[in-house]
């Protein structure tokens, strides 16, 4: 089936929005020694991130029945990052209350971007480079919101983690900005199954979750795989 100019428009855009999405992921993890040294850094690049997700991704996505909620998610995920810094800085006792709505926020925006992403690859008529960068990208975007419930866990209970391991706040500087791209590297590491030193191994909250976010990366690469061979399948029948 000829795909109409209009067609063709939204499926390139659609197909850099891919590209964009895992440049803008792979700078998030890159920078993350950088925003070790820079407090406002990671806080920008997740909202950074959350703004590439809607405006290059989603606007042409093939799932136009969601796109409305995924923009209202995205803006309020935003917003909460913003909320969440300000209150931590200027009033901590309402920052620490504002941390499990603000993880909620952000890992309901983060794991509805995938479950888009995945639908949208699935429905995608060849697998291109693209396609494949566009998979690529939704593994990080798991992770980032992995990273982001381990700075959640911190706030709330933060005997779950090895304190040496990590970074010593400066003075004058939040806790939970100060550790988060320490976190946010572990998340990653507990992704790909390689692990990390700063959960505690005999606290059981810690042990869980970081057992959720192996689980979280491997379930997803299965779902992927899974799909596209039912579909590959589907064809040849």
């Amino acid at each position: 089936m000829k795909l109409s100019r209009e067609q063709l428009r939204r499926l390139r855009r659609r197909h850099r929005g891919y590209q964009i999405t895992l440049v803008s992921e792979l700078l998030l993890v890159m920078l993350l020694p950088l925003a070790a040294k820079v407090p406002w850094l990671l806080a920008a690049m997740l909202c950074a991130v959350a703004v590439v997700l809607i405006v290059f991704l989603s606007r042409f996505s093939m799932l136009e029945r969601t796109k409305p909620l995924i923009y209202a998610m995205g803006g309020l995920a935003v917003a909460m990052e913003l909320i969440w810094h300000i209150t931590l800085a200027w009033a901590p006792p309402v920052g620490r209350a504002l941390t499990l709505p603000h993880v909620v926020v952000w890992c309901l925006f983060l794991l509805f971007a995938v479950v888009r992403k995945v639908k949208s690859l699935v429905r995608e008529r060849f697998v291109t480079t693209s396609v494949v960068l566009g998979a690529a990208s939704g593994y990080l975007t798991v992770g980032i919101a992995a990273g982001v419930v381990l700075t959640a866990l911190w706030v709330l209970h933060p005997g779950a983690f090895v304190a040496s391991a990590l970074p010593v706040p400066a003075a004058g500087e939040i806790g939970a900005v100060a550790v988060a791209p320490a976190l946010m590297a572990a998340a990653f590491g507990l992704l790909t199954t390689v692990g990390t030193p700063v959960i505690q191994s005999a606290d059981v909250t810690g042990h869980v979750v970081s057992v959720l976010i192996s689980i979280a990366g491997q379930l997803y690469v299965a779902i992927l795989i899974g799909l596209v061979l039912s579909r590959v399948n589907n064809k040849t029948l």
